[in-house]
């Protein structure tokens, strides 16, 4: 199991004067799941169960941190 954590819109410096007081944390769990389409079955990626996947309710200017756990068979990338 692959797990790292993505801070967004956190400013750290290197000497830690500063520190991240997040206003909100979520959990993503990206996992392969079956999908049938037209009689096609296929393997898609899933967040948390589902694709597309859950929405992030913030408001401007909050410090979120998103812990991302891969279950997948392979490495991803997230696009914000």
């Amino acid at each position: 199991m692959k797990v790292f954590s993505l801070q967004v819109f956190c400013i750290i410096l290197h000497a830690g004067i500063f520190h991240c007081h997040p206003q909100a944390r979520y959990t993503f769990v990206v996992e392969e799941a079956p999908y049938t389409r037209l009689c096609n079955d296929n393997t898609i990626l899933t967040v948390n169960g589902q694709f597309p996947g859950p929405t992030l309710y913030v408001n401007k200017g909050d410090t979120i941190i998103v812990d991302v756990i891969n279950n997948a068979n392979y490495n991803i990338t997230l696009h914000w």
